[in-house]
């Protein structure tokens, strides 16, 4: 299969060179600074999934590279963000046998990129899995909670979101399909918004938001926030109470990366944009369009957009930046 990872940052880079490592042609389109590295020495994966080194990976820097190309599968992997201006270069390339894959975290990008891409072609994934880039070139899977999942909100064939996560998994990468993606969607939802403001914020590790008291409330109050908003927009969560999650958070979920810190921190401290908007900030926005009050989620993105801009300043005045 013929397999363009878009966006190929931390997680792209693993699935695109697991990919690859399977057999696959696979190409990236990502930062010069990453993709030149990779060109010149291949790309080596480490962690928990193992020590790889994948050579001869086609890279690419700007899209304009990548005209009168044509791709079996897309991988989108770019941050939520730039949704919309990847959807319209994607869309230029598009073909009738082109399916695209988006593996994105927060709510409204499925809606986005089916306003340039057919129904039938586009597949929802949630990834499971945490990435780091280590250097330029060298990536690390850090923690593995589940199986990346795949299905469709849009009209995609269970068989063909079935053969892509068959693909995911012959080539190393867990992964399932199922027919309720939007569950699945909003239980990722669900933890970011809980876990990563909070951990970039007080620049802690998760567990540490697990054992404190006054962060603790913090996290139940936007855990119950979104099942408000979500029950009113028709979300069919599992577990269906606010009460049923919070023991599951508690009790399993954060243990299994109690020492993870956020990646949206990460962002942060490299003065770049985060993905508050697409998280905490959309349920605040969909809080504020249903008349129902989410104070927890909105304070928590005010913060963040605060932190983002005073990191940003300092570094702009930073003589070693």
């Amino acid at each position: 299969m013929n397999i363009l990872v878009y966006g190929a940052g931390a997680i792209g880079s693993v699935i695109g060179g697991f990919l690859a490592k399977a057999g696959h042609e696979v190409s990236f389109l990502g930062r010069p600074w990453h993709m030149e590295k990779i060109r010149s020495d291949g790309l080596f994966i480490t962690g928990i999934w193992g020590e790889h080194l994948i050579k001869d990976l086609n890279v690419y820097t700007d899209v304009s590279q990548l005209k009168n190309k044509s791709f079996d599968l897309i991988i989108l992997t770019v941050k939520s963000y730039d949704t919309e201006s990847a959807a319209r270069e994607i869309k230029n390339m598009f073909k009738p046998h082109t399916v695209v894959v988006h593996l994105q975290n927060g709510l409204g990008n499925a809606e986005t990129l089916l306003k340039y891409i057919p129904e039938d072609k586009l597949i929802t994934g949630i990834v499971i899995f945490g990435a780091e880039i280590v250097e330029p070139g060298k990536v690390k899977v850090t923690v593995s909670a589940d199986k990346t999942v795949l299905g469709s909100i849009g009209n995609v064939s269970e068989s063909k979101v079935k053969e892509i996560a068959e693909i995911f998994n012959q080539a190393g990468i867990p992964a399932r399909a199922t027919n309720e993606i939007e569950k699945y969607l909003w239980a990722k939802v669900l933890y970011n918004c809980a876990l990563n403001p909070l951990a970039s914020l007080l620049e802690v590790p998760y567990g540490v938001l697990a054992e404190n008291p006054n962060t603790r409330k913090i996290m139940d109050q936007i855990i119950e926030e979104i099942y408000e908003v979500g029950k009113r927009m028709g979300v069919k969560f599992e577990p269906e109470t606010a009460e049923e999650y919070k023991q599951l958070f508690y009790s399993r979920l954060i243990p299994l990366t109690a020492e993870h810190h956020a990646s949206m921190l990460q962002d942060i401290k490299k003065g770049r944009r985060t993905e508050i908007d697409a998280l905490c900030g959309a349920i605040s926005r969909y809080g504020e369009e249903l008349g129902i009050p989410t104070p927890a989620n909105t304070l928590i993105t005010h913060l963040i957009k605060a932190k983002e801009s005073i990191s940003r300043n300092r570094r702009n005045k930073s003589p070693h930046k």
